[in-house]
């Protein structure tokens, strides 16, 4: 695709998004679009910079650093794939935010780094509200326990949930899932835990993305149509 065709691509989900806020009473300016650019190349992400995308996502720790360096201040990157413990340090140097935190261990990981880099993460805890055997995410009864934890790392702050849905036969039936998390976020913020700031929502990809906004995602999660091979 030309830049004149992301251009395009980006404007399209920027309406989507318009639409869908509308729907829910809710401001489209509330809400971010994270381009995930796993095997993407740099100089398609050059072109999807002057197509007007700043916030960017990556699975792999490895790929990621090896384009961010080209791009410096003008992106935000996130870490939305699974953190090695090993990779711990790389990734609180490269990304602003850490999607996929599930795990007390990974928190523990993520302080010591810190405390070698004299850095602060930030982190998003990764639950799974489908009540699938899915390989990641705490279960929503377990979260309150685990945050509890995780706040006496005090280099490592909490900054949002996120889910991920699998495709399913219709954007639709993502919906109760993506409610579950904004209900969940919901009764999170009457604990009133000291230290933790729900500010992030992240939920919703190409193929649903307008449903989790309807649903109060602010951050999705979107490849195609910009990418629309993907």
């Amino acid at each position: 695709m030309s830049v004149g065709e992301k251009k395009k691509a980006l404007k399209l989900v920027h309406k989507t998004i318009k639409k869908a806020c509308k729907k829910a009473g809710r401001d489209p300016g509330e809400v971010r679009i994270l381009v995930i650019t796993r095997n993407r190349r740099v100089p398609e992400i050059r072109e999807l910079i002057e197509a007007g995308a700043t916030l960017f996502g990556e699975n792999r720790v490895q790929e990621a650093i090896q384009k961010i360096s080209f791009f410096e201040e003008e992106t935000e990157w996130h870490l939305v794939g699974h953190l090695q413990s090993v990779k711990a340090k790389v990734a609180i140097q490269n990304f602003k935010l850490i999607h996929t935190v599930d795990s007390l261990r990974i928190g523990f990981d993520l302080q010591r780094a810190c405390e070698k880099l004299k850095k602060e993460a930030n982190i998003l805890i990764q639950i799974n509200t489908t009540g699938m055997d899915e390989p990641f995410g705490v279960e929503p009864p377990e979260t309150i326990p685990l945050i509890k934890e995780l706040i006496k790392f005090p280099l490592v702050h909490i900054r949002g949930l996120m889910t991920q849905v699998p495709q399913l036969e219709e954007p639709e039936q993502s919906r109760p899932y993506f409610k579950k998390l904004h209900d969940f976020r919901d009764q999170l913020e009457k604990e009133k835990i000291p230290g933790v700031d729900l500010k992030w929502l992240v939920m919703g990809t190409s193929w649903d993305y307008a449903i989790a906004v309807e649903e109060g995602a602010n951050i999705v999660k979107i490849t195609s149509p910009i990418f629309p091979e993907e």
